[in-house]
């Protein structure tokens, strides 16, 4: 089931505490029977008004005030193009609501005029992370975007200037400026040291409601394959996220951010309990780079790599299933010049044990390029330490020492990034299928045209418009005639299962 948080679900749950009653209706202790002592109050009892339970119900209401000053709401805007079809109003496809909102119903003889353009306007959240006004947010949230205001808690505007985004992490970093004053700032915590059960505050604008706070707990943490980003192993919380809360902050019970509220896992569009949270971990290393240098910069080992299986683990003489196969090694790369091999099983880099392909790749990304560090590796029943020094990763240099993996381009109009299937770049991706031909989709956007579609990392787009694509070109072409807003058949094959989905052209 593929994220998605659009279509606003509402619904008002009522939790009430109360006096006890005993068994004969009344309230208050039931009477004592000779020789019993009565028992002291619960200490967290509200009627109690003991100082533990005083001293916790101002928690959440402290972080809340330390924290609140620093989040922002984050207006989108931007201008689409339009056209009006040749027909009488459609309540199918127009809002019939529009007249109350300043969209008049226009005259027929107007219908058939030549696109105009109409200005559209998205709504996020942003935390302030430093005095002289830098923002950490989602890409989402300020992709395609002309003009970005930023919002304050005392409604004060500003006018954001985009420093960097990264789509790869659905990381964006913004800035305010204001000579006259310093802003306030939520300071970084530290998200390698919380704990799942750990209570969580989440602060954002859900559905345009600026300043809603909710709490929660950290349900789980490095989340992976989630289909959000290449990069992040998230952070899951209950704390309540929805549309709107994309870029927030979540904050420890110190008023310490430990991540950027991102997507949520919903089969409503609506809070169903499950949402993901960047680490700051990552974001920090993110905003860095975007401010140093408008780019991300990250690691490069030059290896294909994919899971461990069961079967792979045995036949290999592992004992468990940890670590990453290395499928190809690329000629002249840092894993080549090392003298990995295919068929090494990485295990171990800079004394961190690797525990999945995706605890590798975001390891591997976040190393310095130039950095030396030691792999360990499994090779016929033996471990051995390895000196390689980290290369930067280049999209252009990896194409082409892959030969047959071409660079993925063009497509991230649909919010996505694909590359045509071969064996190597099956490989790659650590994707296991029997076909032969198709675009397999390396990358999508969080609410994206393609995520819409329910395509996520991994798929194999087989045919649109029922035509076969084996190449970003072919896709295109099968595309070339589906106007803007218009819908189109795609045929999507996931781990051998193959099933449609419908692309609405951006």
């Amino acid at each position: 089931m593929p994220l998605k948080n659009r279509i606003p679900v509402a619904v008002l749950v009522i939790v009430m505490s109360g006096t006890m009653l005993n068994c004969q209706g009344q309230t208050g202790s039931p009477k004592l029977q000779q020789g019993e002592k009565e028992s002291p109050a619960p200490v967290m009892s509200p009627s109690a008004g003991g100082a533990p339970f005083t001293q916790f119900q101002h928690v959440f209401a402290d972080v809340a005030d330390k924290v609140m000053p620093a989040v922002v709401s984050v207006k989108s805007e931007r201008k689409v193009e339009v056209t009006r079809q040749g027909m009488p109003f459609d309540f199918f496809n127009e809002d019939p609501f529009g007249f109350f909102f300043g969209q008049p119903r226009q005259p027929r003889e107007n219908q058939n005029r030549p696109p105009q353009e109409r200005q559209e306007s998205g709504l996020g959240s942003g935390v302030i992370v430093t005095e002289d006004g830098y923002i950490l947010t989602n890409n989402h949230v300020i992709q395609g975007a002309d003009k970005l205001i930023v919002q304050l808690s005392d409604e004060s505007e500003y006018e954001a200037k985009v420093i960097g985004s990264d789509p790869a992490s659905d990381l964006a970093v913004i800035k305010i400026t204001d000579e006259k004053k310093k802003f306030a700032k939520v300071p970084f915590g530290d998200s390698d040291k919380i704990r799942i059960g750990e209570w969580v505050v989440a602060v954002g604008s859900p559905f345009g409601l600026y300043k809603t706070v909710t709490t929660g707990i950290v349900s789980a943490k490095g989340r992976k394959n989630t289909g959000i980003s290449t990069y992040g192993n998230f952070i899951q919380t209950d704390a309540a996220i929805n549309p709107g809360n994309s870029g927030g902050p979540l904050v420890n019970l110190h008023g310490e951010l430990v991540g950027i509220n991102t997507a949520i896992y919903s089969r409503t569009g609506g809070y169903q309990g499950i949402g993901f949270a960047i680490p700051v971990a990552l974001a920090q290393t993110v905003m860095q780079d975007l401010i140093k240098d408008g780019e991300v910069t990250r690691g490069w080992l030059g290896v294909s790599i994919q899971p461990v299986t069961e079967d792979m683990a045995s036949a290999l003489g592992l004992k468990s299933r940890k670590g990453a196969l290395i499928g190809d090694v690329l000629p002249d790369g840092p894993a080549a010049k090392a003298g990995m091999k295919r068929g090494d099983v990485i295990t171990k880099i800079a004394n961190n044990e690797i525990d999945d392909v995706n605890d590798l790749l975001n390891r591997v990304a976040a190393l310095r390029p130039g950095t030396t560090v030691e792999v360990t590796v499994h090779r016929d029943g033996k471990s051995r330490g390895l000196k390689t020094k980290i290369e930067k990763r280049e999209a252009e240099k990896s194409a082409t020492s892959r030969g047959a993996d071409p660079e993925p381009t063009g497509l991230s109009s649909l919010g996505m990034e694909a590359t045509e299937l071969t064996e190597a770049s099956a490989r790659r991706y650590g994707v296991e299928t029997e076909l032969k031909a198709g675009l397999l989709v390396t990358q999508v956007t969080p609410g994206g045209p393609a995520v819409e579609a329910g395509l996520r990392s991994g798929d194999i787009v087989v045919e649109a418009n029922r035509k076969p694509v084996k190449s970003a070109a072919e896709l295109k072409k099968a595309l070339e005639g589906v106007k803007k807003g218009e819908k189109a058949l795609i045929l999507i094959n996931r781990s051998g299962n193959t099933f449609y989905g419908v692309l609405t052209m951006p």
